[in-house]
């Protein structure tokens, strides 16, 4: 049985994130931990005891919506933040993925911002991460792309959860090469063929683009050029892009919009 964790504040966005989930997983059977880290504190809207009762109502609402799938919901309330709870949680529950809404970004730059989204995408321990933009809408398009510089040698571990998004999706995995040099080094030939054994039982599909201003933007690009794509994956890192793309100030400043959802794996040490 999988397992999901999903974090809300009980905002539009944190629904869009359910909704995604339960999308994803339909026709298999599954358990959502709906998470709520409780601010105790005097600007707190809603006392403890009404916020539990709001997420029991959720929970409530999520178990009639989906009565005829094999879902099964477990709400959690802990006075804690997010990313606490999150990672807390995540300890216990070895959950397959993570997923969060984001706050009403408007542009691809700002998934990364909004507190509980940045948060969990650099200090969420050992779990793939999906990060649900507001504008996101399901379709019949359901290929996915993974961005990748070939710099870092993937694990079993680290592409466990892209293959089980690949196989929930039934769909072909695509490999883009943000190229940044000129040729490849022996390290990243290496790497890139790795990555093929590592994928062969899967439909997949290896391609190049030039990387452009800034990470972000050629990461928006990848997705303005591929009609077909709902979602983008990229590995947490210490070095390489991922890094250069939390550390990119014109990242605030992008203006194009992004409408699919973005999976960040985690690096296995």
């Amino acid at each position: 049985m999988k397992k999901v964790i999903i974090p809300t504040d009980f905002s539009l966005n944190a629904l869009k994130a359910i909704d995604y989930a339960l999308e994803l997983f339909k026709n298999e059977a599954c358990t959502f931990y709906i998470l709520h880290g409780y601010h105790n504190a005097p600007s707190s809207e809603m006392s403890k005891s009404a916020t539990q009762k709001s997420l029991d109502l959720l929970v409530k609402s999520l178990e009639m919506q989906t009565a005829d799938e094999e879902f099964y919901f477990e709400g959690i309330l802990k006075t804690e933040s997010a990313l606490n709870l999150t990672n807390q949680s995540q300890k216990i529950i070895n959950a397959d993925f993570v997923i969060i809404g984001t706050r009403g970004a408007s542009n691809f730059s700002q998934i990364f911002i909004g507190s509980n989204a940045l948060d969990l995408i650099e200090h969420l321990e050992n779990s793939a991460l999906i990060i649900v933009p507001p504008e996101y809408e399901s379709s019949s398009s359901k290929e996915i792309v993974l961005a990748t510089d070939y710099k870092h040698t993937f694990t079993n571990a680290e592409l466990s959860p892209l293959l089980k998004m690949v196989n929930l999706k039934k769909t072909t995995l695509n490999i883009a090469h943000v190229k940044a040099e000129e040729a490849l080094s022996d390290e990243q030939k290496a790497n890139k063929e790795l990555l093929k054994s590592e994928l062969k039982e899967v439909k997949n599909h290896f391609f190049e683009i030039e990387l452009q201003d800034n990470v972000a933007y050629t990461l928006h690009q990848i997705e303005k050029e591929n009609k077909s794509i709902d979602t983008m994956i990229i590995l947490k890192t210490k070095h390489g892009f991922f890094k250069q793309l939390l550390r990119e100030n014109i990242i605030k400043n992008l203006s194009a919009k992004t409408k699919i959802p973005l999976l960040v794996l985690s690096q296995v040490k």
